[in-house]
């Protein structure tokens, strides 16, 4: 490359590669309403890679930029690209199911939640969500979780899992 020296700053190019990889749709709805596809890179290790800014292009088309982290010691590579607009997620509060009782010094409040899923692409997409139930560090308060619908629970962080399969526009 020859750079000119007029104090402006140029990106160069210093390798491409194309590369194979896994894709996979995530949400965590109660933070955001969007849903973001990751890309996992394997047998990576060989592709003599340097630690820092990449530019990312997905289906040749720019999606930003991410930072590559080689001091990993996972199998795979992990890439953002970014949010997909063409998946939509929501979470509300049904408040017709919602309910307070009162039963000598308790108090008891249910809370329920509803997920919608809208995929707008043309092919099926797998979508893995999250959603938290808090876990209480007071032995006074007791937090259960009535029902997760398919979704896994794990009971020391209150983290449930679910993982969709959306067909094209449904």
């Amino acid at each position: 490359y020859t750079i000119p020296s007029n104090g402006k700053q140029y990106m160069v190019d210093v390798k491409n590669y194309t590369l194979n990889a896994s894709y996979y749709y995530n949400a965590v709805p109660k933070l955001d309403k969007d849903v973001f596809l990751t890309a996992y890179i394997k047998d990576w290790e060989s592709l003599n890679l340097v630690q820092g800014d990449a530019s990312v292009y997905f289906q040749n088309t720019y999606v930003g930029n991410t930072f590559i982290n080689t001091r990993n010691t996972a199998d795979s590579l992990l890439f953002s690209l970014g949010r997909d607009k063409r998946l939509i997620i929501t979470r509300e509060k049904l408040t017709d199911f919602s309910s307070k009782q009162f039963m000598g010094n308790s108090i008891t409040r249910t809370y329920n939640f509803e997920f919608t899923l809208k995929n707008t692409k043309s092919q099926p997409a797998e979508i893995t969500f999250e959603d938290q139930v808090p876990v209480s560090q007071n032995s006074d308060i007791e937090i259960k979780l009535l029902e997760a619908d398919g979704g896994t629970f794990n009971a020391e962080n209150g983290l449930i899992t679910w993982k969709v399969n959306v067909g094209p526009g449904e």
